[in-house]
């Protein structure tokens, strides 16, 4: 039903969703009172799991929770990278057999194979996108999203006022883990970690130790003076589901597809007491919501808070002083020795003094206090004066006894604690219903009859195998002497800078484009005319900021209208849902049409996203930051052959090169912030805060830069490289360019990031 202004009204019941890792956690979500389970799709999911499902098995679920009329959606939600298409398409046709009730997806080339393909799934947006205003809403409903999960960082009043403007269903996630950068947005682990938090592989950089930096000192504080600045508590909104009701959520999501049956158990049975309670009586309310808590203390999760939810409340969302692991501390490690045998480590044992009565069969965490280092295990094994125990009490010291390898890279001498994440025997207990799901597997639908038209139309060479497609693809960019080729457009350089102070400054190629933030400084500046004395001929590049806030959105229409009315017609997008901001103006017809680029944050890794900001008139677009070498080979070879509308213009295919890209990218300017700036990871890595409007940046003093390969973008059909001088000095980070270029043998010191590496 629709409101008067023109949202829908407010859900009388909302559904409670809750993750299944396991075909037992999917059982137990439901016997407690979920309405609905989400599943990840096998390799294509936003969570790095021991083991995916298996298609067979979510067959198996989704007429499982079909017969008793319940609802199953599959993650979908990781980036694709240009050879995993083929095995995309194969997973989407089989999910278009066994029809779940909706996917969950990321990125936008699956949308694109989805609308073009397979039309008939449904499609949730994953909170990975990043829509958290209402110009981003009504964008991702005309993509064709049913529902939006929306982005954690908002307000229960913010959340209120995106559904009094939109008619797209809301989802929130109400209780689990927080990332302290917004999720879509964070790059560190990428590109500090060597695996992508956009792809399920997140090493969880925010959860690690840091030192503050003080003057004088270049690697951090007082030896030992970390702290966990960055680990957010956990999420709860359990006190908050009235309100939630009336800002017009849809439905509550649980995180925690790696979670523990007997946390996910424990987490819904919570909220569904709750949410039966929530038209009871006063009394009755407050006693189940005691109850309810009781059970989430139960469920061993982190400390909790009421996160953005309420405004005001930022200094409960962070407690530096712990570290943020889950679980419960049950002991202290007094003493870990490795063990080795025939020249290799093939365990260790440890002294632990306990604080808490554990078992065999408990599963423990164990955690290096230095580094935040954290390993997983079983426990097998319990020795108490040199005798096997079943159960060491409070107060106790037993020696544990771990197996494996792994346990050579723990740092000595080790300092750390215990926890217990879930208890004895539950995290391996099957139930019955698990059972007989698992007894009745379906054979998954063959689907390969209708992939090699598909794929053909995607301009995948469906007759080889993929390496030799990637050598004709490198082939034939590369080409030969003896090779034809169509002569190549010269590539153009763009140099993005924080003022136009910086464009004085002289590099070793021709600027094309200068891009500047459109903010209210280089707004003004332009205004009073300062810019057209700096920058003389130069194309200027309005970029949007990569977060943009409802209360923000009048001043960024105004700002768009008024540039566009003094000549202005390129603009930059940091989100594909900032595109509402230009299809719902009206300008002059006198004016010229405006000319919009994408930026990498757009997180566009393969041509099948490619194709879709194509089709949304966009006149060029960076390629993802953490691509790879192969990937964006492959991306940009099957673009080219595949223009579904050959009279069409190709769009222009940037990379952004050189610079200091945002690490961090978060809402929370937390109290213990302030007054700092600078701080340094365990290894030595030196990072710093930087302040905007309503969001903080984490960056590195190391430059991120892939010019010294820059010579091979051209050959490789980029039309444009971007050189960002915009953090840092701009003279030095002029020269670091300049020497970067020069091809010297001691080049300075800068990052790869994924490009030669490789991005998992």
């Amino acid at each position: 039903m629709i409101s008067a202004s023109g949202g829908l009204t407010p859900p009388s019941t909302m559904e409670l969703l809750a993750p299944a890792g396991t075909v037992q956690t999917f059982t137990a979500a439901f016997e407690a009172g979920a309405d609905a389970v989400y599943v990840g799709a096998p390799g294509f999911n936003a969570r790095a799991l021991a083991r995916d499902f298996t298609l067979a098995e979510i067959a198996a679920m989704v007429e499982q929770a079909h017969a008793d009329q319940k609802k199953i959606y599959v993650a979908m939600n990781s980036l694709v990278k240009e050879d995993e298409i083929p095995k995309a398409v194969e997973t989407l046709a089989t999910l278009a057999v066994i029809s779940p009730d909706a996917l969950i997806i990321q990125d936008l080339g699956l949308l694109y194979l989805i609308r073009r393909f397979f039309p008939g799934l449904k499609v949730h947006a994953s909170t990975l996108m990043t829509v958290n205003h209402v110009v981003a809403a009504d964008y991702f409903a005309e993509l064709g999203f049913e529902r939006i999960v929306l982005a954690r960082e908002l307000s229960l009043a913010e959340i209120h006022a995106i559904h009094q403007h939109t008619r797209v269903e809301l989802e929130i996630f109400i209780h689990g883990a927080m990332c302290f950068s917004y999720s879509g947005l964070c790059r560190f682990s990428s590109l500090y970690g060597g695996k992508s938090s956009l792809r399920g592989q997140c090493v969880q950089p925010c959860r690690r130790r840091y030192e503050w930096s003080h003057v004088g000192r270049k690697k951090g504080g007082r030896p030992g003076s970390g702290s966990y600045i960055f680990s957010m508590n956990d999420l709860s909104g359990l006190d908050y589901l009235a309100e939630a009701r009336a800002a017009g959520v849809v439905s509550l999501k649980i995180e925690g597809r790696l979670r523990s049956v007997e946390y996910v158990r424990n987490t819904v049975r919570a909220y569904r007491m709750v949410l039966d309670s929530l038209d009871a009586g006063a009394d009755r309310q407050a006693e189940r919501l005691t109850e309810a808590h009781r059970l989430l203390d139960a469920a061993m999760g982190r400390k909790r808070s009421s996160g953005y939810f309420i405004a005001g409340s930022e200094d409960k969302m962070i407690v530096p002083h712990l570290s943020g692991s889950m679980g419960t501390v049950v002991g202290r490690v007094v003493r870990l020795e490795v063990v080795r045998g025939k020249g290799r480590v093939t365990g260790a044992v440890m002294q632990v003094s306990f604080q808490e009565q554990v078992r065999l069969g408990d599963r423990l965490r164990l955690y290096e206090e230095r580094t935040g280092e954290r390993k997983n295990f079983t426990l097998r094994t319990l020795l108490v004066r040199q005798r096997p125990v079943s159960l060491v009490k409070k107060g106790q010291t037993a020696t544990v006894h771990l197996e494996g390898h792994e346990w050579g890279n723990l740092q000595q001498p080790f300092r750390g604690l215990l926890f217990r994440v879930d208890i004895s025997t539950r995290a391996e207990k099957s139930g019955t219903a698990a059972k007989q799901l698992l007894k009745r597997l379906p054979a998954p639908p063959s689907c390969r009859a209708v992939l090699q038209p598909i794929l053909q139309a995607l301009a995948f060479d469906t007759g080889g195998d993929a390496r030799s497609e990637q050598l004709s693809i490198r082939h034939r960019f590369t080409g030969t002497k003896t090779q034809s080729r169509q002569p190549q457009k010269a590539m153009e350089w763009w140099l993005k800078v924080r003022t136009v102070e910086s464009l004085s400054l002289r590099f070793p190629f021709k600027v094309s484009k200068v891009v500047l933030d459109l903010n209210k400084e280089n707004l003004e500046q332009f205004v009073v005319g300062r810019h057209s004395r700096q920058s003389g001929r130069l194309q200027r590049v309005w970029a949007l900021p990569p977060v943009l806030l409802d209360e923000q959105l009048p001043w960024f229409r105004k700002a768009v209208e008024q540039l566009q009315q003094r000549g202005e017609d390129h603009f930059q997008i940091s989100h594909v849902g900032q595109l509402g901001l230009f299809s719902r103006q009206s300008y002059d017809p006198d004016q010229r049409p405006v000319q919009l680029y994408g930026d990498y944050t757009c997180n566009v890794l393969n041509s099948a996203a490619l194709h879709l900001f194509t089709a949304k008139g966009l006149t060029g677009i960076q390629f993802s930051l953490e691509t790879d070498q192969s990937a964006l080979m492959a991306a940009l070879g099957h673009y080219q052959k595949s223009q579904p509308h050959p009279a069409a213009a190709p769009m222009q295919i940037g990379l952004y090169v050189h610079g200091r890209p945002p690490l961090f990218t978060s809402r929370l300017a937390a109290p213990h912030f302030k007054g700092r700036r600078s701080f340094s990871s365990p290894r030595g890595e030196r990072f710093y805060l930087d302040q905007g409007e309503d969001v903080i940046y984490a960056y590195s003093y190391v430059s991120f830069s892939l010019l010294p390969y820059v010579k091979e973008f051209k050959s490789l059909g980029v039309d444009y490289v971007v050189v960002d001088i915009s953090q840092g000095q701009p003279r030095n980070m002029g020269a670091e360019v300049r020497a970067l270029l020069s091809g010297r043998d001691t080049l300075p010191a800068h990052s790869t990031g994924n490009y030669i590496g490789g991005l998992s």
